[in-house]
């Protein structure tokens, strides 16, 4: 009776505590990373996100937010301020022959124009730039050359 308690208390604060969070849907991925979760921790990966984005603001389906406008009908890059110090990105990655998905993970890349695309809409230094949340379970590393993003539930 104790192992079973401490694995459900367990497993409910590894879940409140989660504010990346991935959802496999069979030919996509969704991945949500948020400012507050549940239990209210706040994490500020989504407002970084959203600094780094070379966008400007338009209305989205998250609100008042910046797009990523993707070559190919692969990506849906979303990231949106909520309100005082709250934002949420989702970013969906459809499964195609430049994005691999599965329970739990999910890498994207591309490579050449449509790398320079997608790179061009983020701030960057010396043409490079990096991102990884706070729950070190989603990352991006772009040039202009190749543009990576990687998911992983288990961390990266």
């Amino acid at each position: 009776m104790r192992a079973l308690l401490f694995a459900l208390i367990s497993l409910s604060v590894s879940s409140s505590m989660a504010v990346t969070r991935g959802q496999y849907l069979g030919m996509q991925m969704i991945i949500n990373i948020a400012s507050v979760s549940y239990d209210g921790t706040v994490d500020g990966s989504p407002q970084e996100l959203f600094l780094a984005m070379d966008r400007p603001e338009q209305d989205s389906i998250l609100g008042r937010g910046k797009a990523l406008e993707a070559p190919q009908k692969v990506l849906n890059f979303i990231c949106a301020k909520k309100g005082e110090n709250n934002y949420q990105c989702s970013i969906y990655i459809h499964k195609s022959n430049v994005a691999r998905i599965g329970p739990g993970k999910a890498h994207f890349e591309v490579r050449g124009a449509e790398a320079q695309a997608l790179f061009a809409q983020f701030h960057s230094e010396q043409g490079l730039f990096t991102y990884k949340d706070e729950a070190q379970t989603f990352a991006i590393h772009a040039t202009p050359e190749r543009f990576v993003m990687w998911y992983d539930e288990s961390g990266i």
